[in-house]
């Protein structure tokens, strides 16, 4: 029970265990217009198996998001560009070479905008778990 409230588990399960993992749910917000980022400091080694954003707008040309292991990108670069207010819009790709995150790493977002500054404001969220 120890573990369970604190979302790190005793040991990690691979193929054939018989205990699941508690997922971790990061949710970031961009306020749209220009290109941003938004970035927090992990206090755990986590890995992120899953990411989309909703979006609060409609996107434009050449918008798009992406998810950050510091500078180095765990997603595809995603275009939001013909996306609408509301969609939802998913990772295509995570790279196994970054997806994991040490303690005191830092998990990134990043907005782009295309041009015109109309970017629309997201909100993001990262699914991961505790692997250490």
């Amino acid at each position: 029970m120890q573990n369970l409230l604190t979302g790190v588990m005793s040991k990690r399960t691979n193929t054939g265990g018989t205990m699941g993992l508690i997922p971790l749910l990061y949710v970031f917000e961009t306020a749209g217009g220009a290109t941003e980022s938004e970035s927090v400091v992990v206090d755990r080694a986590i890995r992120v198996v899953d990411a989309h954003v909703v979006l609060k707008g409609a996107g434009t040309t050449s918008d798009t998001f992406q998810i950050l292991n510091g500078s180095d990108a765990i997603s595809d670069t995603v275009s939001v560009a013909s996306a609408g207010d509301k969609d939802i819009v998913r990772v295509g790709e995570l790279d196994d070479a970054y997806h994991e995150i040490d303690a005191a790493g830092t998990l990134k977002v990043t907005a782009t905008d295309g041009g015109s500054s109309d970017v629309p404001a997201m909100v993001i969220y990262i699914l991961a778990y505790a692997i250490a």
